[in-house]
């Protein structure tokens, strides 16, 4: 049943706005201070923000959890990390995941970003630069290990440490885990022998990270001195196992446009995958592909309307989704009502996503601007 404080926000809601995604940032935060409170006291805890928060709002999130005391924040790209350095004081240190670019060494300086170097190419950008300007500069370096994406081969660390000396400070070495939803997985401990034999004599003194948030599931041998959750500060794990081990941080609603009665034989949608078998009541709500639920998910999922869960049918569409709403009471269904698609704690967007064979921020991050954000927890810090 939706709480209170969810029924207020969604009966103010501007008439015209079809979905709604409501963002608790005090769930947020209590979801932050437990990875803090299970790591060990001198290791720190940074915060993915990349993809708009992945799909929840960079800005937002940011700001409360420099209020939580995060101070190291991950992007993908220069464009993210110049959003939230407006926002952000000047202690908080903004790492950019893609690394330095040809023409943007200025920018990053100027933006007070670090870049993450990924590459010979990009160790060579940044110490000319660093050079030619005559000033020592931070940086980070990505070994890689396993994963075969980004990252320096081993090959050439030992020439990447000769090429930094005296001209770049190192904060910190990473790699990053390809399997670590699957803590069974052999590739798991080859890639932390080669993090260890990489990094352990060439970098002695120089702080390491090598696990965000399913790293982090595999023990204190691999959280080294920087952790990095990114879903988990949303609240997905994305490991069956895990699933609820973090409280979901949203929950999405959208309006009922259209109430149909169907007769046995009519179909439903694009491509008329779905027939009726007998007579049924459907609603349409305006949320659809566009808003990140793809079309690859029709006929899979589910609304919630006063607790009757409502199936999906017929295929999603652009704007679109069908419910089957013949269980629901007739005085429930209203024009302009409010259905849940995810429902906390036990329907949640982790829970359904995983059910679809997918991952949630594949649907989070693909949330556009018809999906209206809605925060609660704002602060005035």
């Amino acid at each position: 049943m939706m709480n209170k404080e969810i029924k207020n926000i969604l009966d103010n809601v501007e008439p015209q706005i079809l979905s709604v995604a409501v963002i608790n940032l005090d769930t947020l935060a209590s979801n932050y201070k437990k990875i803090r409170n299970e790591m060990a006291s001198k290791t720190i805890v940074a915060a993915v923000v990349k993809a708009n928060a992945y799909g929840f709002g960079a800005v937002k999130v940011s700001k409360r959890l420099y209020e939580e005391g995060c101070r190291y924040f991950f992007v993908a790209t220069i464009n993210e990390g110049i959003e939230i350095r407006n926002i952000l004081k000047d202690d908080a240190e903004i790492f950019v995941l893609s690394g330095v670019l040809d023409n943007t060494e200025s920018l990053m300086i100027q933006e007070k970003l670090t870049p993450v170097l990924n590459n010979m190419y990009q160790v060579d950008l940044w110490v000319n630069f660093a050079k030619k300007i005559g000033q020592k500069l931070n940086a980070a370096l990505h070994v890689d290990t396993g994963m075969a994406r980004n990252g320096l081969p081993k090959e050439d660390i030992q020439t990447c440490k000769e090429k930094l000396k005296n001209n770049v400070e190192l904060k910190f070495i990473m790699s990053h885990l390809a399997c670590a939803d699957t803590p069974a997985h052999d590739l798991n401990s080859v890639q932390l022998q080669r993090f260890h034999k990489e990094t352990d004599e060439i970098f002695p003194n120089v702080n390491r990270s090598f696990s965000a948030t399913n790293g982090i599931f595999l023990g204190k041998d691999y959280h080294f001195d920087i952790v990095r959750p990114g879903k988990s500060l949303y609240g997905f794990s994305i490991r069956e196992d895990k699933v609820g081990s973090f409280e979901a941080v949203m929950d999405i609603f959208a309006r009922i446009v259209q109430i149909n009665e169907l007769n046995p034989g009519d179909t439903i949608g694009y491509g008329a995958t779905f027939t009726a078998k007998e007579k049924m009541r459907t609603i349409t709500i305006g949320i659809g592909y566009a808003d990140g639920f793809m079309r690859k998910f029709s006929g899979f999922g589910h609304g919630f309307l006063k607790n009757f869960k409502m199936p999906m049918v017929g295929r999603i569409s652009m704007d679109y989704i069908v419910l089957d709403a013949t269980k629901v009471p007739e005085e429930f269904l209203k024009m302009g009502a409010w259905v849940a698609l995810t429902q906390s704690p036990n329907h949640t967007l982790e829970r359904w996503a995983l059910e679809l064979g997918t991952i949630p921020h594949e649907i989070s991050c693909r949330f556009g601007e018809r999906v209206k954000k809605i925060y609660i927890g704002e602060t005035d810090g």
